[in-house]
């Protein structure tokens, strides 16, 4: 992992995480046990009521321990207002030994 995540520094990368959040950030950092930091960074919120919101974070620190999985955005371009109606059921939370 950690060698695939040294190829991702200082490019976009999007995480899904334990609890089912889906954020998007540069990689700034990150360490052994999979901690992540991430610049710039926002989660997309999604719902079947409204629209996918973009809920804007920053500097985001994400552990080790709930990161289900992490992307490299290949160049997507998020400002393209593709995905702005878009509407969907909220990820769920991933089971496991919590």
């Amino acid at each position: 992992m950690a060698s695939t995540l040294s190829e991702w520094s200082s490019k976009p990368v999007t995480v899904l995480t334990c609890d089912g959040r889906l954020i998007t950030g540069t990689l700034a950092g990150y360490d052994q046990l999979q901690n992540l930091i991430l610049q710039h960074s926002y989660e997309k919120v999604y719902s079947m009521e409204s629209p996918m919101e973009r809920v804007e974070l920053g500097l985001f620190v994400v552990r080790g321990d709930n990161v289900a999985v992490i992307s490299d955005c290949g160049g997507e371009d998020d400002d393209d207002g593709e995905e702005d109606d878009v509407r969907a059921e909220p990820i769920q939370q991933i089971g496991g030994n919590r």
